[in-house]
């Protein structure tokens, strides 16, 4: 009987396969350019899905029936853009004309993807914009392997891999982002809605962009050119669960060997839902009333513009943006609130002490020189990210007078960072590629308020690398890259008598008076470390392909982490530095194999990193002796092992869609005593997402890329834990959506509702700071976005 139910549903699974079989139309052609030589990597869009050309030029794709998009692009060549209707076997071959102004050359950064070693996952605007939930890293947690730590309701930050904060690379047009990421109630300034194209490197991405790079980079390319004339778009969206509105605003011009783009985005948001009545702060019960989370409103204002020129042997662009940010704390991340502080007031806007303020000013200069057989990339920028937090002057301890200016004023840090990269790209032939490049940077943080956790500081970090890549065949890509980087750091020294004072007259002894009060030491440093990474891509045959990496990985110790000494309310610990720790130095090897046939595309990716003297924030055990400060956090180093295994499986039958993503991740610490090997703190939870989607109105005129959808994200159980973790319990959240393209008369709109936790499930996330107050995640959230794209 059982294998009868077995063979009935083989049975149907194969009907259904071969009726859908039958209703395949296969499209296919050539890309070549005038001269009939054929185009090798030509980036050819349909209907949202993307592949490129082989070495013959040649494309193959089965579809259904109906009307398609079709957008062919490459390098130096005009775009080509037609829309076909499939209703038998067709074969559309192109020829592209070479692009006359050059402009095309930089067009296709964020496009065309280059054949590379590395684990690389292309992310384009479009699926940013459907996905857009308040903050970049949030709307990318539907990758494998990449998880997003959420700060509140209107910011987040990468996790790539189990490794967040410091260890994972933001990269803007090649130049890393540099703000105060260590804190984990720090967000991303980075506007999502600005984002072009974006690819997720997986694993070490130390050799190109050095330390702060060994979970992985997100690399952001700004720098597509518009098409010639006046063009743009209006994206506007609306949440539920904090009352959010935001709009962003784009419009270009170009024309002939120049262009200009202006971007303007705008959100306001509220106190955030909650599924519960009441959470506990150390023992002490705090009412939500109304299910609102007092005093987590905050607002967004940011603008971009950039101006380019592209010649046929130069081109230039500058980038000059701006992201401000405000938003409330909840009162019980600075102290334990009163009943009073928690009760609504009838505004669940208005933006209250304690509170931060982040502003991110940036200017990016790209300039590329091309010569017959290579390219010179010089790239500059200059940076400037003020973070406040404001919080009514208080003292835990006497002799301390507030400020007399800006009194409430807590902490306030000043980071100016200087970054010049130059990489140059030569091409012996068709199969060896060499890039030989400078990397230098230098940051200068000021630091003022009326607390103290951070030291002023100057840190410089000077590289050089070079990677070379020999292609023997179609089907084989060899990379070897080394790298050389020499590091300074030079803290001030901070001493706190009031605090001295404090504790001796509370009974402590001279030593541990003054090693409390000793806020930061006066610290010079140099580092020095040198790395090397290599990889292979193999194409075993048309369905089979595997990436192998290996290589050393590093990263220099942080300025937090070499002089932190005081209270972190954001993060409700006493944080402690350790001047003496040494750079970070590992190992990693990095799988990837992946299948890809009839409209199955299966990738399974497992890794392994070791580290001599990984850096965290350990949890003592013991309480810190300053008044209200919780417990004490030490920055140490161990022997560690990070390991897992992500998988992604993507399948279609008929107008079904099937979509599965997993990671499972093994994280600890290693000690002579087995017994004391403990996971390491803030690990991400076992996880899997699922979607099932089908296509709708595939015959209409009217309704375009029409298709509904339902998900589950199922999160494990949280038990391999950390001293002084707690268990996160699993959950199942619920969601639905649907995507439609209308066009009517001419006029256009992507229109994205959807339904995220529509059961309403209380959870908690693993890796949030507010789950040591027991806060839960946000509750069921509607939203809606419409962008409506107009001009040429």
């Amino acid at each position: 009987m059982k294998l009868f139910w077995i063979g009935l549903i083989l049975s149907l699974f194969t009907f259904n396969l071969f009726a859908q079989n039958a209703n395949d139309y296969r499209l296919s052609g050539t890309v070549k350019n005038r001269t009939g030589d054929a185009l090798d990597g030509a980036y050819v869009k349909i209907n949202g899905k993307y592949f490129w050309t082989s070495k013959e030029g040649e494309y193959n794709t089965k579809l259904k029936s109906g009307n398609y998009e079709v957008h062919v692009s490459m390098v130096g060549y005009r775009d080509f853009d037609t829309i076909i209707d499939l209703d038998e076997n067709l074969i559309l071959s192109l020829s592209l004309a070479e692009s006359v102004t050059g402009l095309d050359e930089v067009l296709l950064e964020g496009h065309v993807h280059k054949k590379t070693s590395q684990q690389v996952v292309y992310v384009d605007n479009d699926y940013l914009e459907k996905q857009f939930n308040g903050s970049l890293a949030s709307s990318l947690e539907r990758i494998p392997g990449f998880n997003a730590m959420q700060i509140g309701s209107g910011a987040s930050k990468p996790i790539i891999r189990g490794l967040g904060l410091n260890r994972v690379a933001v990269a803007e047009n090649g130049i890393k982002q540099k703000g105060q990421q260590w804190g984990a109630d720090h967000g991303l300034e980075i506007d999502a809605l600005n984002v072009e194209n974006l690819e997720i490197v997986k694993g070490v991405g130390s050799i190109a962009y050095g330390s702060d790079a060994i979970g992985g980079v997100v690399r952001i390319n700004n720098n597509s050119i518009p098409s010639e004339g006046f063009s743009g778009s209006i994206y506007s969206f609306a949440q539920s669960v904090n009352n959010s509105l935001g709009t962003s605003a784009k419009l270009a011009y170009s024309e002939n060997d120049w262009f200009f783009k202006a971007k303007f985005t705008g959100i306001s948001f509220g106190d955030y839902s909650l599924p519960t009545e009441e959470i506990s702060y150390l023992n002490f019960n705090i009412p939500i009333f109304d299910e609102k989370l007092k005093n987590t409103a905050g607002k967004e204002l940011d603008w971009y513009a950039q101006a380019g020129i592209v010649e046929d042997d130069f081109s230039t662009t500058i980038s000059i943006s701006k992201v401000y940010q405000k938003s409330g704390f909840f009162p019980g991340s600075h102290g334990i609130p009163d009943i009073s502080r928690v009760q609504p007031d009838g505004d669940l806007r208005n933006i209250e002490e304690p509170f931060q303020r982040v502003t991110h000013f940036k200017v990016i200069n790209n300039t590329k020189f091309f010569y017959e057989n290579g390219q010179l990339d010089l790239d500059l920028s200059y940076q400037k990210n003020h973070r406040q937090e404001w919080s009514l002057f208080h003292t835990h301890y006497g002799g301390q007078e507030p400020p007399e200016v800006d009194p409430n004023l807590e902490l306030d840090f000043n980071l100016k960072t200087y970054t010049t990269r130059a990489i140059y790209h030569h091409s012996f032939n068709r199969q060896n590629e060499t890039q030989l490049g400078v990397d230098l940077n230098w940051k200068d943080n000021e630091i003022s308020g009326f607390n103290f956790l951070l030291p002023e500081y100057q840190a410089g970090n000077y590289a050089i690398f070079g990677i070379h890549e020999y292609e023997p065949s179609a089907r084989n890509l060899w990379t070897l890259g080394l790298r050389f980087d020499y590091g300074t750091i030079d803290m001030q020294s901070n001493y706190d008598p009031n605090l001295y004072e404090f504790l001796i007259r509370n009974g402590q002894t001279e030593q541990l008076a003054n090693s409390y009060a000793q806020r930061s030491e006066g610290v010079k440093r140099n580092f020095s470390s040198f790395n090397a990474r290599m990889g292979w891509d193999h194409t075993f045959d048309e369905s089979w392909s595997s990436k192998i990496n290996l290589g050393t990985a590093f990263r220099l110790p942080t300025a937090i982490e070499l002089g932190a000494n005081g209270i972190h309310h954001g993060s409700f610990r006493h944080e402690q530095g350790d001047p003496d720790l040494k750079p970070e130095q590992g190992f990693m090897a990095d799988l990837n194999l992946n299948y890809s046939k009839n409209s199955w595309n299966i990738s399974l990716s497992p890794y392994a990193y070791f580290f001599n003297n990984y850096i965290f924030l350990r949890p003592t055990g013991t309480f810190s002796v300053l008044p209200h400060s919780g417990q004490l956090f030490q920055y140490t180093q161990f022997e560690a092992l990070l390991s897992g295994i992500e998988v992604a499986i993507i399948k279609e039958i008929g107008r079904w869609h099937f979509n599965l993503a997993g990671e499972y991740l093994h994280n600890r610490q290693l000690t002579s005593d087995k017994s004391r090997n403990f996971p390491l703190p803030f690990t991400p939870a076992n996880n899997l997402f699922t979607e099932v989607g089908y296509e709708l109105f595939l015959d209409s005129e009217i309704f375009n890329f029409s298709e509904i959808s339902i998900n589950n994200r199922l999160v494990m159980e949280q038990d391999r834990i950390a001293q002084g973790e707690l268990v996160t319990p699993g959950y199942s959240l619920w969601g639905l959506e649907w995507q439609n393209e209308i066009n009517l008369n001419g006029f256009r709109a992507n229109i994205n509702f959807r339904v995220d936790n529509f059961l309403n499930e209380q959870y908690f996330n693993h890796t949030s700071f507010y789950r040591r107050l027991q806060i839960p995640e946000m509750g069921r959230n509607i939203q809606l976005n419409i962008k409506i794209p107009f001009g040429s």
